[in-house]
């Protein structure tokens, strides 16, 4: 096919100013430089551009906005928290450091030149080694022992008369404290114990059985505590919930910070770090790049940084979004140029139930990971409403899963006993759906939940297309073509011309409709009956789309696409081609020409395949931000293409 481009001055500048736009944006990347081997334990930001890290042997680091370089301590014991003060209002010239060795408490202060130690009162058996230590001020500050669990506070000024008073002891060793303000606060230790600071003293709140790490406030009225195992607890007016289930790790979580009652963050070992966004906490794969234990971590506004052993310093506002995971992508849906969704087998691998769901977002700008509060599972399909609702089916083995996108999140709601996988959905409207999967499972929703409705065949169905409320096609294994009419309101076998499994079925209008399938299978509809059409491929084809009746796209295995150009059905070649041959599994077009392309990752441990439509061009695996600068370019260069184009908007690619 030729395709004519023709650049406006309008054009140009948008592309020159989106380039501009994109490098600038690239410039505030910072770059980790650990300059120590030493295990660090604890960080405190003070701003975006000014933070501590500190570790064992007397370890400190401070971090300038460019770079983490050793300052001298004065101790040798080990540090295992550092505090500047409340998260929402650190003092960048009062610091407090603690910590121990050899059965020795040592604690440091930061007055703005140097550390020096400030052990007044820090005597006696019940000061061992300061787990953790929370400054309100400088001249108020909190500290409890992880051996002996002593709460120590210190009071007045560093180097003019300040020191240390214990002020009571919990049963067992405590590992984290933080105080909403001078009146109230908590402790966290072995064994799951919850203190409370209030009315002057420290009183046992309850225990929940598994040791907590850390704690962390938002206010007095709202908390999270994580902890061994990686149990993560909830803390909200009064009472603590939890352990979150279903857990997004069993690694043991060592710090939590929290940036907004709606955003949080929790790291631990192994390298594991997990993200809270929308009320889901999610197992971020791979952000780290490390698999040492991290200690600790610390935001200051959207800048954060975490630390662990062997001196890891992971910056997490430089770390690329959680975008293209090395994953098979399913199916592909866009409620606009601006905003989509991208769904596909687990990242364990498709039928292994391990990993994490794939659930990607497309932005306008960029894919990102979305959270959701489900089992891990394969999702083999995926249908927006609107940019704040929509559904994605899949399942593991012979258990089903939906779930539903609203408030920002998906969460898993109850699906019938299928017995198998679910493998399309189509919803006509946000109080009707249809999904169908394996076995010949034909699944309704009418507004409140999914029902099962009889079904005339109990071969495996791929893919359904509704072209109204009383209208709608579902096809599948051994040839299978399934008819739905409101009249009766049944489906119905409908005679169909081929004994191939067919994978797709799309319909521009009640007499124009394609499906397509297994050996290169290519089937059309007049409005009447399902003929077969010639094609020039014997490979799979998993997806179809019908743009204009002069107009189609099919797509399938080993990297190969189809055009329907009113005359006959051609392959067509990508520019640049495509490396790997992945099998390609899903695509979507809107009015403008601007669409995607998913499927398999074309090598072992490379992203899931995604091309930028119309010209199918791969859109390459790069850090973030080149790969913003990639896929603004491509964008431009495909809208520019599409121009001069009348494309009727599709209702629904593929199932």
């Amino acid at each position: 096919m030729s395709l004519k481009m023709r650049f406006t001055p309008l054009l140009l500048t948008a592309l020159i100013l989106l380039l501009a736009m994109l490098l600038f944006s690239s410039a505030g990347a910072v770059a980790p430089s650990a300059s120590t081997t030493d295990n660090l334990y604890g960080v405190a930001l003070v701003s975006g551009s000014e933070g501590w890290a500190v570790g064992g042997a007397g370890t400190i680091q401070h971090f300038d906005g460019s770079s983490w370089t050793l300052i001298a301590s004065g101790t040798t014991s080990d540090l295992f928290s550092v505090s500047f003060g409340p998260p929402t209002n650190p003092n960048p010239s009062a610091g407090f450091a603690v910590g121990g060795s050899g059965g020795t408490a040592v604690a440091l202060y930061w007055g703005g030149v140097s550390w020096f130690t400030i052990t007044n009162g820090l005597t006696g058996p019940d000061a061992q080694r300061l787990a953790s230590v929370f400054a309100l001020s400088s001249t108020d500050a909190w500290a409890v022992d992880g051996v002996t669990g002593a709460f120590w506070h210190w009071s007045g000024q560093a180097g003019l008369g300040g020191g240390w008073n214990m002020v009571g002891s919990a049963s067992v060793g405590l590992n984290s404290v933080f105080m909403t303000d001078p009146t109230d606060g908590w402790a966290v230790g072995s064994g799951g114990v919850i203190y409370r600071y209030a009315g002057g003293g420290w009183t046992m709140y309850t225990s929940v059985g598994q040791t907590l790490n850390s704690v962390f406030f938002l206010d007095q009225n709202e908390g999270w505590a994580v902890g061994v195992g990686g149990v993560l607890y909830h803390y909200v007016s009064g009472t603590w919930t939890g352990p979150v289930s279903p857990a997004p790790t069993t690694q043991s979580l060592n710090s939590v910070f929290m940036t907004d009652p709606t955003d949080g963050w929790a790291v631990g070992a192994g390298g594991t770090i997990l993200q809270y966004s929308n009320g889901v906490w999610t197992l971020l794969q791979n952000l780290s790049g490390t698999t040492q234990d991290l200690n600790s971590l610390s935001f200051a506004g959207s800048s954060g940084w975490a630390v662990g052993n062997v001196g890891t310093l992971i910056s997490l506002t430089s770390q690329a979004p959680q975008g293209l995971p090395s994953a098979t992508f399913e199916s592909v849906y866009l409620s606009s140029s601006g905003d989509g969704w991208v769904v596909g087998c687990s990242t364990g691998g498709c039928g292994s139930g391990a990993g994490e769901p794939v659930l990607v977002h497309w932005n306008g700008n960029s894919f990102t990971r979305g959270t959701s509060a489900a089992i891990t599972s394969d999702l083999f399909s995926v249908f927006m409403l609107t940019t704040s609702e929509g559904w994605a089916v899949g399942g593991i083995g012979t258990t089903p899963v939906i779930l539903h996108y609203t408030g920002g999140s998906w969460v898993q709601v109850p699906a019938p006993p299928t017995g198998g996988v679910l493998r399309s959905v189509f919803m006509v409207d946000s109080g009707n759906g249809w999904a169908v999967g394996d076995h010949g499972a034909i699944l309704h929703y009418a507004g409140s939940a999914w029902g099962m409705v009889a079904a005339p065949t109990q071969n495996n169905l791929r893919s359904v297309f509704m072209v109204g409320g009383s209208d709608g096609w579902a096809v599948g294994d051994a040839g299978t073509i399934l008819r739905y009419q409101g009249v009766n309101g049944q489906w119905i076998i409908y005679p169909s011309p081929t004994t191939s499994q067919i994978n797709s079925v799309f319909l521009l209008d009640p007499s124009h409709g394609w499906a397509v399938g297994a050996g290169g299978a290519i089937l059309h509809f007049d409005g009447s009956i399902w003929l077969n059409v010639a094609g020039p491929v014997s490979t799979n084809l998993n997806a179809v789309i019908q743009v204009t009746q002069q107009q189609a796209w099919a797509v399938g295995d080993s990297a190969t696409i189809l055009q329907w150009t009113g005359y006959s059905w051609n392959q067509f070649t990508p520019i640049p081609s495509l490396s790997g041959n992945p099998n390609l599994n899903s695509i979507y077009l809107l009015n403008n020409g601007f669409g995607f392309v998913v499927g398999a990752p074309a090598a072992p441990g490379s992203q899931g395949t995604i091309l930028l439509a119309p010209n199918m061009t791969p859109i390459p695996e790069a850090p973030q931000p080149q790969l913003l600068m990639w896929i603004g370019i491509l964008a431009v260069l495909a809208i520019g293409t599409s121009l001069r184009r009348k494309i009727r908007p599709p209702k629904r690619p593929r199932g």
